[in-house]
């Protein structure tokens, strides 16, 4: 017996030795099995500065000797414990959203998930609808009435004079059902917000009016400083609202808006487009369904505006504007249509500010014009606008064009040929708690930051412009204020196909800022991007900046610094470029450079580019795979990395001659006989680049060019 159990000792000591053996490069397989598809490029790079793939990350014990995190979204940590899921994570996130672009309850739900407070799972639930189907089908000619009764608490009879004789009977039908849903997603947010409100014993409109102030900068006036009781309303708003609940009123409220939609579009256009008027008054806002004639709609509190044809013109709409009124609805059918909101501070157009504003537009080229928080911005709610087809313009100042700040806020453009232009927080724009999305699935569009006017450049210059835009996250910076800080929300931009046209200066096209997340991703065409610093996958502390580019022949032109995948102070700038010959202008800081504590990553993976930089400043700044360390201390021990890969083609490395006469960009087609060329890199070479000011312990730039992989390293 004692032998059977030393053999038996034995075997098991046999195998744990062999399942802890096997278990070991499982570990670093983690981290390997996400390096991107050039990956011996990589090794090559990173063995020629002495470290390998699972040393680039953030430890993040180190990270918290300078905290400030409060409110930190999860993905935030998945990449600075592994940057290299950047890559495939993006890819799949920016397919995985255009694949649900048409589906917008399932996108929204997407969106919560990122900031991880989904609320209710439409996959999960199926139909979240049915039961809302049942009611209306048992009570047939009833239902509309019936569906007024509750959502007013009013009698059914009450409402017996207020149906028009000529409202098609399948559009009183379909509203019925909108309205028992609405009915519910209103309950949620009396559930997750309203009652929160009550606990902090807060008036609901002075806080509404206190948030709404707070968030949406009038540009142009002098800024107020934010207060310390600002401070602690929001935090105390953030701490106990139950964002799962609110946001589920929110897939409710959206998936109800489509499939009213769905269903109208079901119907015969003689029956849609009839000649009917219905207008009533309830406690949630007017409701109003039109059939004929190019309407004009005035600034009010709208709970439903369904208008089937026309030109139409709205002042207002799809905003919730005060706390009484937590959603607002406008679907428009048909017609080439113009919403113009001139009222500053007045949420419009698929503006969710505590509670849910949701535009459908479906056919016509529109124009979309509003001052602030309009064309899909959302503040502790939820604002949609979604534009099916058409040749659109949008305009406005700040926080809007997908724009998220304590709440969610996506514009979705499936077709045409589109011009957005603003200057600040949006176009894919998320501060704490936020995220914003802009999504266009297809056409030539472009994408501006106005400069005209408006300057905020602070230490960047007088003239300069701090936009967060295109693609940005943003969190509130308070180590030198109160000491309070928060991280920033995800911003994202991602635009599907066409040759597009991408113009701001400062913080933008996939930046961050304080903890937060900026994507900006092109999945196709010839594009054009002109910037200044904290761009195209540059960006600065704890935050990561993502720029990728899945095909086409691309131009790059950034007039200052920091930028084409810049890390700086426990950041990530990633910049990711597939396919095309493309050209980079720069000047310092951009193409694979780091600072204090940051990794930036620069990768074109084939191609025959052009890569210019000013030749007064690349002498003393870093580009091409460098680092740089300007502080002393426990800094100069932990990881700082820039890395520069282009993975194919025959490219030109060169320099801008001081007496080259050139404006803010070089836009003629590159000549290399007019430039000089860089002999410090070149294809076909590894190279690796002294930390500036001088070198340190963890300090490392690197950078390689081929074809095929170099044999020999350094």
């Amino acid at each position: 017996m004692k032998l059977y159990w030393k053999v038996t000792r034995f075997i098991l000591t046999i195998l744990l030795t062999c399942l802890l053996s096997l278990s070991l490069p499982q570990v670093n397989a983690t981290t390997l099995d996400y390096l991107p598809e050039q990956a011996d490029l990589f090794k090559q790079a990173l063995t020629a500065a002495k470290i390998t793939p699972e040393d680039v990350h953030f430890d993040r014990a180190d990270m918290s000797l300078w905290s400030g995190d409060k409110y930190r979204i999860k993905l935030l940590d998945v990449f600075f414990d592994n940057p290299w899921k950047i890559s495939e994570y993006t890819r799949t996130l920016s397919k995985n959203l255009l694949a649900v672009r048409d589906n917008l309850a399932e996108l929204t739900s997407s969106t919560y998930r990122m900031l991880d407070e989904a609320g209710i799972s439409p996959q999960l639930k199926g139909d979240l609808l049915v039961k809302y189907q049942k009611q209306v089908e048992k009570l047939g000619d009833a239902a509309m009435l019936a569906s007024l009764s509750k959502l007013t608490g009013q009698s059914i009879d009450s409402f017996q004079n207020t149906l028009s004789q000529n409202l098609p009977a399948k559009l009183s039908s379909a509203v019925a059902e909108f309205l028992f849903a609405i009915s519910d997603a209103l309950h949620y947010r009396e559930l997750g917000l309203q009652r929160s409100l009550t606990k902090l014993q807060l008036d609901p409109e002075k806080t509404y009016t206190d948030v709404l102030n707070y968030v949406v900068n009038i540009v142009g006036q002098e800024e107020a400083a934010e207060t310390p009781e600002q401070v602690l309303l929001l935090a105390s708003l953030l701490d106990n609202i139950n964002f799962n609940l609110l946001n589920t009123g929110g897939i409710i409220a959206v998936a109800a808006t489509q499939a009213l939609q769905k269903e109208l579009s079901q119907l015969p256009l003689s029956l849609l487009q009839a000649d009917y008027n219905y207008n009533i008054n309830t406690p949630q806002g007017r409701i109003l369904l039109r059939g004929q004639g190019n309407q004009v709609y005035s600034p009010d509190n709208y709970l439903l505006i369904v208008d089937a044809s026309g030109d139409d013109t709205y002042a207002g709409g799809a905003g919730t504007q005060n706390m009484a009124h937590g959603i607002s609805v406008i679907l428009d059918l048909a017609g080439n249509d113009h919403y113009v909101n001139s009222l500053e501070k007045v949420p419009s157009f698929g503006a969710g500010v505590f509670g849910y504003g949701i535009l459908m537009d479906i056919k016509g080229n529109d124009v979309y014009s509003a001052q602030y928080a309009s064309q899909g911005v959302g503040i502790f709610g939820t604002g949609i606008l979604y534009d099916a087809q058409g040749t659109d313009t949008y305009t406005g100042i700040n926080n809007l064009q997908g724009s998220g700040s304590f709440g969610t806020g996506l514009l979705v453009d499936n077709q045409g040929s589109d011009r957005y232009s603003m200057y600040g927080y949006g176009q894919g724009f998320g501060s704490t708690k936020g995220l914003g999305l802009l999504l266009d699935s297809s056409g030539n569009d472009q994408y501006m930051g106005l400069e005209d006017k408006y300057p905020n450049g602070g230490p960047f210059g007088a003239s300069r412009h701090v936009h967060f835009i295109q693609g940005a996250g943003y969190g509130r910076r308070a180590d030198d204020i109160d000491g309070d800080s928060w991280a920033g929300g995800v911003g994202m931009l991602i635009d599907g196909a066409g040759n597009d046209r991408y113009s701001c200066d400062i913080f933008c096209q996939g930046t961050g800022y304080w903890y937060s997340l900026g994507f900006l991703v092109d999945k196709s065409g010839n594009d054009i991007h002109r910037t200044g610093a904290y761009s195209l996958g540059g960006t600065p502390h704890f935050s990561v900046g993502i720029y990728q580019d899945d095909a086409g022949s691309d131009r790059y032109q950034v007039r200052a610094s920091q930028s084409l995948g810049k890390g700086r102070d426990w950041s990530i700038g990633w910049f990711e470029e597939s396919g095309g010959n493309d050209f980079y202008l720069g000047s310092h800081g951009i193409l694979g450079s780091a600072d204090i504590n940051g990794i930036g990553i620069f990768w074109d993976k084939q191609g025959d580019d052009n890569y210019v930089s000013f030749a007064e400043l690349f002498a003393t700044e870093a580009s091409y795979g460098q680092s740089k360390i300007e502080v002393t201390g426990l800094r100069e021990l932990m990881l700082t990395l820039g890395l520069f890969v282009d993975g194919g083609g025959q490219d030109n490395y060169l320099f801008v001659p001081k007496d080259y006469k050139h404006g803010k960009y070089i836009d003629e087609d590159i000549n290399p006989q007019i430039f000089i060329t860089n002999s410090t890199v070149g294809n076909n070479q590894i190279w690796c680049h002294p930390t500036i000011p001088h070198d340190v312990k963890k300090a490392y730039g690197c950078g390689i060019d081929t074809n095929d992989l170099i044999k020999g390293l350094p």
